[in-house]
């Protein structure tokens, strides 16, 4: 039997590459949303103005930065999650498990706590605080990114460990 540490899914640490990537990108948009209302001021401010396609491209950073980032984020973050389901609900695992993931959990609710306060110290930077004001989707994931990772961990445990998989000769056994 070929064992391979690469192969695996469903596992609780999906939680917390969920918080990690979260963070990153919404971090990462509220910086690039900060560039691209610079570069629209500069736009709006100087002789790049005077040309024919200076208002559309204006409104084409207003719309960028009110509503296809934040729509993006919250996409991607449902993906994430349904994806976290979905593999929890593929995976088996043997209940003596259940005390590991209990921990391991635990440890993710306490590096979302951190992931939180990353996200506010960023927002309240000056340049950035106007941004995030803004990124009402974004901002109120980031808020209660502790509760969200809670939910999601707690109904993967949930799935994982409520499965009833049948034996292949019959009769009924623990995994």
């Amino acid at each position: 039997m070929k064992f391979s540490r690469f192969k695996k899914k469903g596992d609780v640490s999906d939680v917390l590459l969920l918080v990690l990537i979260v963070t990153f990108l919404s971090i990462s948009f509220i910086v690039v949303l900060f560039v691209n209302d610079t570069l629209k001021s500069v736009i709006t401010d100087t002789a790049l103005n005077e040309s024919s396609s200076a208002s559309t491209i204006t409104a084409s950073f207003d719309d960028i930065n009110t509503y296809s980032v934040q729509r993006a984020f919250v996409i991607f973050f449902g993906i994430l999650i349904i994806g976290i389901m979905a593999s929890a609900f593929l995976v088996r695992i043997h209940p003596a498990f259940l005390f590991l993931y209990i921990i391991i959990l635990g440890f993710t609710i306490l590096i979302s706590v951190f992931m939180g306060n990353l996200y506010e110290t960023v927002i309240t930077v000056e340049e950035f605080a106007a941004i995030a004001e803004q990124q009402t989707m974004i901002t109120f994931i980031m808020q209660n990114i502790v509760k969200i990772a809670l939910a999601t961990g707690a109904l993967s445990i949930i799935i994982i460990f409520a499965k009833i998989f049948p034996t292949p000769g019959g009769g009924s056994a623990d995994i």
